[in-house]
């Protein structure tokens, strides 16, 4: 069977995860930053002070195998998962528990395409309380996904759209291994050259602008939305995985926020907070990369050898240091 046009489409972050097992999904969810209880709980706070603060169903776009649906299953009654990934929907049952799976729902289908989905009418268009959008938004077309979303939504619902990026070093030589993850990420993308004048351009340069801009590209009309809050943590960071360097095309910062946003910045390094070693960053970013060894074929050396820095760089095998993350968190209310 000739490749589809999806395995042939390269886009960031993606295209190296079509068609993989439960294995794979659960060194990817392993490899992830796990976002901190108190994080949804924001998100729930924030549910239930605006608008109309049901809590029957939830929605997580761009599920993957249903870890961050399974995460929403504590605040809400049901919750319904939708993905383009048939391998990621197909690994859900081996990842979610079978207590919370009994309350689930999953479907195959794009952000943008949600308000024509198969999703059960109680649990579908109009009686979403929740829309969740997990480390996908900059692949999307915004307006069009925003007006999936405002479907969905009953009138008071809550749309909640994070992203997170590259980890940040804390503590003693922190400059010295954020450099060397730098130099580490940069590399591994420019073994994904050229993005100009490929098929998959028009999502690179997406995406590329949605995290350059913190997401501050993505404009959400008075006429749907109200109570709109831009939260943004570790923003002194750029919210990119690798530096710009590792970019064939420049990076624009845009600005569409609405003049009655409401934006919370807060710089902490505690936020979000894990322990990782060497490994787990090699993990990261095997995950953030999913194809990037097989592009780099001879050159994976390359990379075995600064890994090693790195290792070193930490205090040794086994060694962790603390990370943190930039994060932005979109909040805003269906009209």
């Amino acid at each position: 069977m000739a490749p589809s046009k999806t395995q042939d489409l390269e886009t960031p972050f993606t295209t190296g995860a079509i068609g993989t097992d439960v294995p794979f999904w659960r060194s990817y969810i392993a490899g992830r930053p796990s976002p901190t209880e108190d994080f949804f709980e924001l998100i729930n706070d924030y549910h239930t002070k605006h608008g109309d603060p049901n809590t029957g169903v939830a929605h997580d776009v761009g599920t993957g195998p249903g870890n961050i649906a399974e995460r929403l299953a504590k605040y809400f009654d049901h919750v319904v998962g939708s993905d383009v990934n048939d391998a990621a929907l197909a690994a859900a049952p081996a990842i979610v528990s079978k207590e919370h799976l009994q309350r689930m729902t999953f479907v195959k289908s794009p952000a943008e395409g949600l308000a024509a989905a198969p999703i059960p009418e109680d649990v579908g268009k109009g009686k979403t309380d929740l829309v969740v959008v997990s480390e996908c938004m900059p692949l999307l077309d915004a307006p069009k996904a925003l007006e999936a979303f405002h479907t969905l939504l009953r009138p008071g619902g809550t749309v909640a759209i994070y992203f997170y990026a590259r980890p940040i070093f804390t503590g003693d030589d922190a400059d010295k291994l954020n450099a060397i993850y730098d130099k580490i990420a940069t590399r591994i993308c420019t073994f994904l050259l050229p993005f100009k004048g490929t098929p998959g351009f028009p999502f690179h340069a997406r995406g590329a602008e949605a995290m350059g801009s913190w997401l501050d590209n993505i404009e959400f009309p008075a006429s749907h939305w109200s109570n709109v809050q831009r939260h943004k943590w570790n923003n002194d960071i750029p919210l990119l995985f690798n530096s710009k360097e590792g970019y064939d095309f420049e990076i624009e910062r845009v600005d569409r926020t609405g003049p009655e946003d409401v934006k919370k910045e807060v710089i902490d390094r505690g936020f979000w907070a894990e322990e990782w070693d060497a490994e787990r960053v090699a993990g990261y970013l095997a995950s953030v990369y999913p194809n990037y060894r097989k592009k780099a074929g001879e050159r994976y050396s390359e990379i075995e050898q600064m890994v090693e820095e790195l290792r070193e760089a930490m205090g040794g095998s086994g060694a962790t240091r603390t990370v943190s993350f930039p994060v932005v968190l979109i909040l805003a209310t269906s009209k």
